[in-house]
């Protein structure tokens, strides 16, 4: 599949490395990942951390596949099949900008974390070198990217979360580079 090859190149390991040390160091317990996709990343952050993650997926191919590597059900980000309060955190890993009414997801997200729950969103940096490079291609990001603006995403999750931002992910492979070298802009807070 198209997805998990991306995996295999230099940059996909080192990004699929970095992405898991990071859902591993800043969540724990019990994790929602919304929009798990084939779930390689949230399976290796399992592995690395001490957290048990649940995917939820709409697109019946990848669902398929993160079930061989994580739970994972099948379920819409909009309207979440849990109870209220339920997880320790909730992720989105470069899938809520994917997401058709991410104000939607972003509630539903709010509703099903636990008092103090924690939130990390990793968005594509749509500012980045990497991102402007893969929008020119006719791609998986090209096609289905819905939201360019991940400030206006992250000015929503501030109405239901105390958040910080960060960019993340270096492209030349490195720890520091300048904010429009890196590949992922993340958001991440506690429950108000």
């Amino acid at each position: 599949m198209m997805y998990d090859d991306f995996y295999k190149t230099s940059f996909g390991k080192f990004s699929l490395e970095r992405e898991a040390e990071y859902i591993a160091k800043e969540a724990k317990g019990t994790v929602l990942s919304i929009g798990c996709g084939t779930g390689v990343i949230e399976n290796m952050a399992e592995k690395i951390g001490k957290i048990k993650i649940i995917g939820i997926e709409k697109d019946d191919e990848m669902l398929e596949i993160a079930r061989k590597r994580i739970v994972a059900i099948k379920g819409d980000a909009a309207w979440l099949p849990f109870a209220n309060e339920k997880f320790d955190a909730i992720i989105f890993i470069t899938s809520l900008e994917f997401i058709e009414d991410y104000k939607k997801a972003i509630e539903e997200a709010y509703r099903v974390l636990k008092k103090d729950g924690k939130f990390i969103a990793l968005l594509l940096n749509t500012d980045s070198k990497y991102f402007k490079e893969r929008q020119k291609k006719k791609g998986y990001i090209s096609k289905n990217l819905r939201h360019r603006n991940i400030k206006k995403i992250e000015k929503e999750a501030e109405k239901y979360f105390k958040i910080v931002h960060e960019y993340f992910l270096c492209m030349n492979m490195k720890e520091e580079c300048k904010n429009d070298e890196k590949a992922l802009y993340a958001i991440r807070g506690r429950k108000k």
